[in-house]
């Protein structure tokens, strides 16, 4: 009776891989948002907290001197912002400002 229940395995169908494919859940693509960042040259005194603290490098220093005398923040790299918004949090003079934008496609 033993050999009769494993013949009986062995014949059993198989689950083949186009069935699997096909049960699996395609994996989902998501679209980074993208944001708008800028800095008010009116109001940067130039500390660069906001170059210190972003973690992927949207700021650089510039040569550009704000209204305050010194010289300001500039978004360099505006395509790598993730929204994070470090920059916000560090920045003493509120001179940074980080906008979702929208996709009109």
């Amino acid at each position: 009776m033993c050999s009769e229940t494993f013949h009986n395995m062995i014949s059993m169908p198989s689950i083949g891989a186009a069935t699997l494919k096909s049960t699996r859940k395609q994996p989902t693509i998501a679209l980074r948002a993208h944001y708008k960042v800028n800095v008010n040259e009116k109001l940067c005194k130039g500390c660069y907290l906001c170059i210190r603290f972003c973690p992927v490098g949207v700021f650089v220093r510039s040569s550009t001197i704000g209204d305050l005398g010194y010289n300001i923040a500039e978004v360099q790299f505006p395509e790598k912002c993730t929204g994070c918004k470090a920059c916000l949090l560090y920045c003493p003079d509120f001179a940074v400002a980080v906008e979702k934008e929208n996709d009109k496609d």
